[in-house]
């Protein structure tokens, strides 16, 4: 797909959505505080159209985008302690079972 250019108006919409394809994994590129202390200018990507925007959005709508982006670092976290887990499960599985067959020998280490 090609790369799309959008300058935003203030709205409502969920900041971490996509206005194009409707991905919920739109991510800030930059921002700036406005004139207004209580206005944010962001620049966004959604990494799975390409899509780009701006646009001034008020300090609540950024505050929601914040907690969606930390939900979401959480959430990555989490699965990967459970995927290095069941990668660590699995090797010392392996492991168990090569002592077992004797197929591990001293000059190995």
């Amino acid at each position: 797909m090609g790369v799309s250019r959008q300058t935003e108006s203030r709205t409502k919409a969920a900041l971490h959505v996509c206005p194009e394809c409707r991905s919920a994994l739109v991510q800030p590129v930059a921002w700036e505080q406005t004139s207004k202390s209580t206005e944010w200018r962001l620049w966004r990507r959604c990494p799975e159209c390409e899509w780009l925007g701006e646009g001034v959005h008020t300090e609540s709508d950024v505050d929601d985008f914040d907690e969606k982006l930390d939900f979401g670092t959480r959430e990555l976290a989490d699965e990967l302690r459970a995927l290095e887990q069941a990668n660590m499960a699995e090797a010392a599985a392996g492991f168990v079972a090569a002592l077992q067959a004797d197929l591990i020998l001293p000059e190995d280490f």
